[in-house]
């Protein structure tokens, strides 16, 4: 996180540059349903679009492992989303997708990187055919490193539960 931290300093031309999400301030959207579930060491705790992005948001071009989907994506940070859950600590968390897909994540991504928990492409929300309303999106073009295919099944869309896992 340290990494990710130093690079949100850079001044804005070499910030982007790197591809390093910057912070971003949207109108804030309407209250609505339940979009998110976190289940940490506390119990469940249930998101809507307005309230992940009331955590922050931060915005990043980036290519992805589909070219289609490269674009401008906006929302928190997943650290920014577990701290407030309960999960900042985790060693790893599950991210599940609303078809069961899931992945694991080890805590050394979000602090590495600035892994968003992206609610909108392109200063949009996105709908359930744009993969969303959430989505997993790494830094890709900030590290060279995340170019590495084992990253490439991270990128999970259709995002409605994360929880604790072990690595």
């Amino acid at each position: 996180m340290l990494l990710a931290l130093a690079a949100l300093a850079l001044p804005p031309a070499a910030a982007q540059s790197l591809a390093v999400p910057q912070a971003v301030a949207l109108p804030p959207l309407a209250a609505e349903a339940v979009v998110l579930t976190v289940a940490g060491p506390a119990g469940e705790r249930r998101y809507s679009l307005a309230e992940l992005e009331a955590l922050g948001t931060f915005g990043v071009h980036t290519s992805t492992f589909w070219p289609v989907d490269d674009g401008h994506y906006v929302g928190p940070t997943l650290a920014a989303v577990l701290a407030d859950a309960g999960l900042g600590e985790a060693a790893a968390v599950r991210v599940v997708a609303m078809d069961g897909f899931s992945q694991i994540l080890p805590r050394s991504d979000w602090e590495r990187w600035p892994v968003l928990l992206a609610t909108r492409r392109d200063d949009q929300p996105m709908r359930r055919r744009d993969k969303g309303p959430l989505r997993i999106i790494y830094p890709r073009d900030m590290d060279a490193a995340l170019q590495d295919t084992r990253y490439r099944l991270r990128w999970v869309w259709l995002v409605t539960r994360i929880e604790a896992a072990a690595p």
